[in-house]
């Protein structure tokens, strides 16, 4: 039976009216997200095959298990607002909040945008995109500070940047191991490595495959930034060291065709162990933008060789 709407409701019957139906896009929301995330669960290894079913990208449907799998979004149905994009949103500043502060303090902080209110269920996607903002202006000015502090102070350094020194041969000695690595060779080493001959010699002059993890039950990876007259020298780099070659990672180009550009820089992806689906975008190639797109797609311990950083959980060797 059709439920005929008089047109003489008054003004508060139709915002009930409009309240209930908003009520009932956000537990459908909620609903789905629980729904997709139980099902990839318990579908191990047939992602794609739910995506297409689901008329769905790849991409989208690992949104839909980024929000389902939120603790604390969740249990926050109320509180949050039913925005798809912007529940998207959260669970990322949720995990960038993890990341810098911990997870315990991360999720702290996170709830305390709901208490106080400065997320509600009426935030739109404007709004969570300014705290996300702020946040990762936290973190350059901290990783730009600690930087500085660095150059000015070389006797007094933090233990992130005395860990710098640590040669990429003393490394190796120490046997420790990393799941997730950024090698940004130099030309000179480049140049070097292209006139080696045989699968191991790189890693022979360059151990980087001595310090991977032998699990294979863990997801691992090798970045090479490279420029892209150098990616045949880098897919050896990457074979010499253990790592199945896995995408690349090319610069924009505005123009439409097939255009020349050797000396542009290029993110050549390597990997080891069970294969997952992760994301393939990265704001730049500048250093900061590389480690946080590897703490996205990979897991710890990272390790960057080539260049410095100061930003926490990175070990990284100059040499």
């Amino acid at each position: 039976m059709n439920l005929v709407v008089s047109n003489t409701m008054s003004l508060e019957e139709h915002v009930e009216r409009i309240k209930q139906a908003r009520d009932k896009v956000q537990i459908g929301i909620f609903d789905m997200a629980e729904s997709i995330t139980d099902a990839v669960k318990q579908l191990e290894g047939r992602q794609i095959e739910l995506a297409q079913r689901l008329g769905m990208s790849k991409g989208t449907l690992s949104k839909w298990v980024s929000i389902g799998s939120n603790r604390v979004i969740m249990n926050m149905k109320q509180e949050a607002p039913s925005s798809f994009n912007s529940l998207y949103q959260l669970s990322s500043l949720d995990n960038q909040y993890g990341k810098y502060y911990g997870e315990k303090e991360g999720e702290k902080k996170f709830v305390e945008l709901f208490k106080n209110k400065q997320i509600t269920a009426l935030s739109e996607r404007n709004d969570i995109a300014k705290i996300i903002k702020n946040h990762k202006e936290i973190v350059k000015q901290d990783v730009d500070l600690e930087i500085e502090r660095s150059r000015q102070n070389k006797l007094d350094r933090t233990k992130a940047i005395i860990k710098s020194e640590i040669r990429l041969n003393v490394l190796v000695k120490s046997n420790l191991i990393y799941n997730t690595i950024i090698v940004i060779p130099t030309d000179e080493q480049l140049l070097k490595w292209n006139h080696f001959e045989g699968p191991e010699s790189i890693n022979t002059d360059y151990p980087i495959g001595s310090l991977k993890n032998l699990d294979r039950n863990i997801f691992q990876h090798c970045l090479i930034k490279i420029k892209v007259q150098d990616i045949e020298v880098g897919l050896r780099c990457l074979r010499s060291w253990g790592f199945d070659y896995s995408d690349i990672l090319m610069p924009n180009q505005p123009k439409k065709g097939l255009v020349s550009m050797p000396l542009e820089y290029a993110l050549l992806k390597g990997t080891k162990g069970n294969a997952q689906t992760v994301s393939s975008f990265i704001k730049s190639n500048n250093t900061f933008d590389l480690i946080n797109y590897a703490e996205e797609i990979g897991v710890k311990p990272f390790l960057l060789v080539g260049e410095v950083t100061a930003i926490k959980e990175w070990v990284y060797c100059v040499g």
